[in-house]
């Protein structure tokens, strides 16, 4: 053995199969997740490619890292072991090709290229392409166009330089459920081979050593339950489970829980609400990004229930026309926008979509569409109150206690949710949620004047125009919700 001091766990027994599959099994496709200091970037990016140059000297290895010298640290240690050990492993590092982040096997076409992510590789291939951390810790994980250009990076170069049957060996931390790891296990689904090995055993996270629950891993530095306790209380949840358990949050729940979701579901929109909004969290580049589109619905009670989530990528045009579809859609009275960068730009952007929709309707139904209420949130004279987890206290304490309900079931809004964790970036669907929330619980202690239908159609026509001319939303009739009930339920 090379390093004596190098002590073999079920673990690195497990990393040891992997290796041997990257190198020796064509069109390798792998993504490795292990607790801190258990050595798997050791056996990967560097014991790997040692022994991978004995089996094949013309191999060309790649290894990229979060920057340069993460990557070119591995690389110098593969070159400082080959260079010790040169009789024993059989092959030499060519004299004149023996920089530490470029350097070539004598007398042979293989070589190792070590580089950051973003570095620009142009003109080299790869027989073996190992990933090894390449998202420098969670802030980069948590920006959206970090992911994005990683992504990028790695599907416009990285994964082009793979030759035909080459492996490719992804090793990382999981901050993030949109991560390099977890892109790739989405857009290729059933390609990669992923092994998930946990500090401790937890029924609820996969784990390729299959422990039993509240048991701790083989720990090659000596760690034992107590200590692993230690670090969690040490580090907290999310740190916890994406760096010891290998998952981007707690399966339980980051600040939303799922409990609370399911405890406190209804299973249909309810018949009669006092007040239905639309509540917009927007999209702010103008490219498509995330936009936050849900409609809720005051109960009696002063309860509030989320009745549809629209929310996915969008342009501005886009979210406002998605809104207006959803008020038409759900019978809501107002579409509330967050307006603490461009109040006035939102609430013209959603107004002309009503004007647009309020003339299709016309067009299509011969009737005048029923007026909806632009507003922007906060309130004027309201001040912002602190950072969207102190925005989000008053939604977080309604959904515990149940004075916040989900009607039906929205599964991506609900993983979201439920993920969302301390210092990350919101879910734009939860954000909107936080508005619509608020408009009705400051709604509740309202008079409402509750006026029922008039006396004929024509009448009831008359009476939309005068209420589209003067903004008048409060009076009238009740929307009926009967058939978005059905449609949730």
């Amino acid at each position: 053995m090379l390093d004596s001091k190098f002590n073999v766990t079920p673990t690195i027994k497990l990393l040891d199969m992997i290796a041997v599959r990257s190198v020796v099994d064509p069109n390798g496709r792998d993504i490795v997740n292990t607790p801190p200091r258990t050595g798997k970037s050791q056996m990967l990016a560097v014991w790997m490619p040692v022994w991978a140059f004995m089996v094949n000297p013309d191999l060309q290895i790649m290894i990229v890292s979060n920057g340069d010298d993460l990557a070119k640290e591995h690389s110098g240690k593969v070159r400082r072991i080959v260079q010790d050990n040169a009789e024993f492993l059989g092959y030499r590092i060519a004299a004149d090709k023996a920089a530490v982040g470029r350097w070539l096997v004598e007398g042979h076409q293989g070589g190792m290229l070590a580089a950051g992510i973003t570095s620009n590789i142009v003109g080299k291939g790869a027989d073996i392409l190992i990933l090894d951390d390449v998202v420098g810790g969670a802030s980069e994980a948590d920006s959206p166009a970090h992911r994005k250009r990683v992504l990028t990076e790695y599907q416009g170069s990285l994964s082009t330089r793979v030759h035909p049957g080459g492996s490719q060996l992804l090793v990382m931390t999981r901050w993030h459920q949109e991560d390099l790891a977890g892109e790739l296990l989405k857009l290729q689904p059933g390609k990669w081979n992923l092994t998930n090995v946990t500090a401790v055993g937890d029924p609820t996270v996969p784990d390729a050593l299959e422990k039993d629950p509240g048991v701790a891993m083989v720990s090659a530095l000596g760690y034992t339950p107590e200590d692993f306790a230690d670090k969690r209380a040490l580090v907290g949840e999310r740190q916890w489970f994406a760096q010891f358990m290998g998952v981007p949050s707690n399966p339980e729940g980051g600040l939303v829980k799922r409990e609370w979701l399911e405890s406190h579901r209804i299973a249909v929109a309810p018949a009669n609400p006092l007040l239905t909004v639309v509540s917009v969290d927007p999209s702010d580049s103008g490219t498509g990004d995330s936009c936050g589109v849900v409609a809720t619905s005051l109960m009696g009670g002063n309860r509030v229930a989320m009745i549809a989530d629209r929310s996915k990528p969008m342009t501005s045009d886009q979210w406002a026309r998605e809104a207006v579809r959803l008020a038409i859609d759900v019978g809501a009275s107002e579409i509330v926008v967050e307006g603490f960068s461009a109040r006035e730009t939102y609430t013209r952007v959603v107004k002309d979509a009503i004007k647009r929709a309020a003339v299709e309707h016309l067009t299509t139904t011969g009737e005048v569409m029923r007026p909806i209420k632009v507003s922007t949130w906060p309130p004027k004279g309201r001040p912002r109150v602190g950072d969207a987890q102190a925005r989000s206290a008053a939604l977080l304490q309604a959904l515990e206690v149940g004075t916040c309900q989900l009607a039906g079931y929205f599964p991506d809004f609900e993983k979201r949710a439920i993920e969302w964790q301390s210092g990350q970036h919101q879910p734009d669907s939860l954000a909107a949620l936080v508005i619509g929330h608020d408009v009705c619980v400051h709604a509740a202690g309202v008079e409402w004047d509750m006026a029922g239908p008039l006396s004929s159609p024509a009448a009831q026509v008359a009476q939309s125009v005068h209420n589209a001319a003067h903004g008048i939303t409060r009076g009238g009739p009740v929307a009926d919700m009967a058939a978005w009930r059905r449609r949730v339920s």
